[in-house]
């Protein structure tokens, strides 16, 4: 959608931000929390950024587990800050700090505490997208527009919409009425490999690698070690630690995707994307699905902000015309004027021409009377 488009769709409305003389509220104006700064919610953020939404904040865990790394910006927590084509995420301690990369034209990306953030920084959208494949207790009213992405969650129940993030014809579809919980999905098949290309942790520990992602790997090579939580400082120093087990390719191909060397794992998580295409061209690009859930994500928080304005409308207007009909008020006894018993006597005398009403014989008898009162000598 062209940004000058998005910003014609804004028109009326009205909440905490500065508005223009026309009373629209500019795309920065509003402040978005995205919680997950992993792929899909990475494309999110630069996508609603190259719309005009560019006051963003995205909350991620101290030590993030996202494996396409080059393209999220979840690795500003560590590095101090990253680029995802061509849009700067940089890293923030604090909320003055968040307002600071902001003004700086870049997304802020934060390891703060999420009811400390809605406290403080009070965003008008707030966009789940930590892909948790369940609801850790979000809720609508948390922020004036609550979407969700991938499955878990209920629309117009956990949130106010949700969008599909299964791959699909249907992905990026905003899915504002329904209740239906979307399923989970393997990882997109490739030259007949799906399951295969995705390396997972077995049991929990601490994943080490000197590998890089576009590296080649065969078929059964080590990619790294996950040691347990006690053996650490062992496996460090180089002593023989049994409490460690070897990470190895289940493919041949290309390393897409690579959990960052030292970070945690707990059993289940992904630790490696394998691309037995050997493709090294696009390990900085996002996906297409990636692009079709951010073009969704905008389209939600479009026609939420429309359906606000329409609900906000009609009582806008009956506050108005309330405020046209209400006479001014006057301090002070007011006395009431009757003019209806002068409208009778001209009525009657108007009926009776030939008989002058009391009001004439009362005026003609004083003039009488003071002509024929004595001069003062």
């Amino acid at each position: 959608m062209p940004r000058a488009e998005v910003s014609r769709s804004l028109v009326g409305h009205h909440g905490a931000g500065a508005a223009d003389d026309g009373g629209r509220m500019k795309p920065s104006d509003y402040r978005v929390l995205i919680r997950g700064a992993g792929e899909l919610a990475s494309a999110t953020a630069q996508h609603l950024f190259t719309q005009g939404f560019e006051t963003i904040l995205m909350l991620e865990r101290r030590y993030p587990k996202a494996v396409r790394r080059q393209v999220c910006f979840s690795e500003a927590i560590l590095d101090g800050e990253t680029t995802v084509q061509g849009v700067r995420g940089q890293f923030a301690r604090n909320v003055p700090e968040v307002v600071e990369a902001n003004r700086a034209g870049a997304i802020a990306v934060a390891a703060l505490d999420l009811e400390d953030v809605l406290h403080q920084w009070q965003p008008q959208i707030f966009i789940e997208a930590a892909m948790l494949r369940k609801n850790w207790g979000l809720r609508r009213g948390i922020a004036p527009v609550v979407i969700a992405l991938g499955p878990g969650y209920v629309a117009r129940k956990d949130c106010d919409a949700v969008v599909d993030t299964v791959r699909g014809p249907q992905v990026g579809a905003v899915l504002e009425d329904t209740g239906e919980r979307l399923r989970d999905e393997p990882p997109a098949e490739i030259m007949g490999y799906a399951d295969e290309r995705a390396v997972k942790a077995v049991r929990d520990g601490i994943f080490f690698t000197q590998q890089k992602i576009g590296a080649h790997v065969d078929r059964g090579e080590r990619i790294g070690t996950v040691v347990s939580v006690y053996g650490v400082e062992d496996f460090r120093q180089g002593v023989p630690v049994d409490a460690s087990y070897p990470v190895t390719a289940r493919i041949s191909g290309v390393l897409r995707g690579l959990l960052r060397d030292g970070v945690p794992v707990k059993k289940g998580d992904r630790i490696a994307d394998v691309d037995p295409r050997g493709r090294t061209d696009d390990l900085d690009h996002l996906s297409d699905k990636s692009l079709r859930v951010a073009e969704g994500v905008l389209e939600a928080v479009l026609g939420l902000i429309a359906e606000g304005n329409r609900r906000r409308t009609p009582s806008r207007a009956r506050g108005a015309a309330k405020t046209k009909r209400k006479a001014p008020t006057k301090t002070g006894p007011v006395k009431k004027s009757n003019p209806r018993p002068k409208a009778k006597i001209a009525s009657a005398a108007a009926k009776k021409p030939g008989k002058k009403s009391d009001a004439t014989t009362v005026t003609k008898s004083r003039k009488k009377t003071s002509s024929k009162s004595p001069k003062k000598g």
